[in-house]
């Protein structure tokens, strides 16, 4: 129970409401004093501790309700409510409710045929069928449903929780079962597949309310891992870069607060406060200062590289707040300056303007460095931060390494995102492994979650 509960109070957290640990303890207090056999009390209890105004309730309720899932069962002969010693506790059943596939049995059902030895799981589904909450509880926690993720995921996770309840003794049962030539085996094999059939069905419709709750919590983390060439550009997309954006704008002018005020200089203050009796009344402060950083972003446009540099762009673009001096260059063969699309023009269609105009041809890296040499060797200085985007990947031409050492002696830092994995560096014609020698950092930058990641450290060193 306490597992349930610690998801459960994941799962609040995941939706937006904040719980703290010493909230999770008194639900724990007040659930251990009033019991779980009444779930509307349940509920309260967990309101009462995990909730902690109007606003949180409704977050609250919509997850209460599909997490602890019930579906009332038809009510049992009274001669069989006397439940067997290995049962759930009554107000424990709701914790893993019933979905309109499930269904009891009753005692006696399908006797077993004495040539056959019976399966655990069909004895539990004709004769048991009190017990199936239990054993689907412990497999739903051996097959660790609580992490499923994407939707592709819910056949595999519904086949580990077959196989963890012994779906293959029961398939081994059946198997022999349609061979023997008892006279009852037909009609058990009958019975059991029924009963297999609905506990498909509910274990589908349970891995089903599992990624109904965890697919909000997850749809962001599934975007920023999903590899960039495979990722569309949508409004979710946009708005998940946006919020990447906002925060390491909020993370960087925590930095330039800090660096605004300084750090106190201990001698100073010392000598300053020694009229004081060594009171330290008025402190003194070494103040540092630090530029924004000056980027430069030359993007590799032609065939498939060209999605990584719309996300990258878009990325830096998203940053204008702590990245005011920003500019943009693409090349596939001859590099042109596109600042000023970015500028004018709204991201997205300034992006479609870029591609469609310089996004054709052959990749030529050496004569995009040259032209970069004429139009911006002048401007790089050792305020600037010259990122390149691109697999390196040159069709055996001239790579002019030179060049990239020379613009690397003139800025700051030079950091090249390679979509490739760094394992195909250097393989055929990319020329990765020359170019690295003259980078500050070369990162292999597969999805956003990586993007994020070097823009931060950018920005730390920027």
């Amino acid at each position: 129970m306490d597992q349930k509960l610690t998801e459960f109070v994941s799962l609040l957290r995941k939706n937006g409401l904040k719980v703290s640990p010493p909230e999770v303890m008194d639900a724990v207090s007040a659930i251990s004093l009033l019991g779980y056999d009444d779930r509307a009390i349940y509920r309260q209890a967990l309101a009462t501790t995990l909730s902690k105004s109007a606003a949180d309730y409704p977050i609250f309720e919509r997850c209460f309700e599909h997490f602890f899932c019930i579906t009332p069962t038809p009510a049992e002969p009274a001669e069989k409510t006397a439940a067997p010693p290995f049962n759930l506790p009554a107000g424990l059943q709701f914790l893993f409710g019933k979905g309109e596939g499930a269904s009891s049995g009753g005692q006696g059902a399908g006797q077993p045929i004495p040539s056959v030895p019976p399966s655990a799981l069909g004895e539990q589904l004709l004769n048991q069928p009190d017990r199936i909450e239990l054993e689907l509880a412990q497999a739903i926690e051996k097959a660790n449903l609580a992490s499923i993720k994407v939707m592709t995921q819910q056949g595999l996770f519904g086949r580990r929780i077959l196989m963890a309840m012994g779906l293959d003794d029961l398939e081994r049962e059946l198997a022999q079962l349609d061979g023997s030539a008892h006279p009852t085996a037909a009609k058990r094999a009958e019975q059991l597949r029924q009963k297999r059939d609905q506990l498909r069905t509910q274990i589908k419709e349970t891995v089903q309310r599992y990624f109904r709750l965890a697919a909000p919590n997850n749809r962001d983390e599934i975007i920023r891992e999903t590899p960039l060439n495979l990722l569309q550009e949508s409004k979710d997309t946009r708005a998940i870069i946006q919020r990447m954006a906002k925060k390491l704008i909020t993370q960087h002018r925590r930095r330039q607060k800090k660096a605004s005020r300084g750090l106190i200089d201990v001698r100073r203050t010392l000598r300053g406060n020694m009229a004081n009796d060594g009171i330290l009344i008025q402190p003194h402060w070494r103040h540092i200062h630090k530029d924004r950083p000056r980027v430069m972003a030359i993007c590799d446009v032609s065939g498939s590289v060209s999605r990584y540099a719309r996300f990258l762009l878009l990325f830096l673009y998203s940053l204008q707040e702590v990245i005011p001096h920003l500019r943009s260059f693409v090349f596939s063969s001859s590099l042109h300056e596109v600042t000023d699309f970015f500028e004018t023009q709204p991201m997205e269609k300034a992006m479609e303007t870029v591609l469609d105009k310089y996004g054709l041809g052959s990749t030529d890296y050496g004569r995009a460095f040259a032209d970069f040499e004429k139009l911006a060797l002048s401007c790089i200085n050792r305020k600037t931060t010259l990122i390149i985007l691109g697999d390196a990947r040159n069709n055996r031409g001239d790579a002019r390494a030179d060049l990239l050492q020379t613009f690397h002696q003139r800025a700051r830092q030079v950091i090249w995102l390679n979509p490739e994995a760094i394992n195909r560096w250097g393989s055929g014609d990319s020329e990765m492994l020359r170019y690295r020698s003259y980078c500050t950092r070369a990162h292999s930058c597969h999805n956003l979650k990586d993007l994020e990641h070097i823009v931060n450290q950018l920005l730390r060193s920027a």
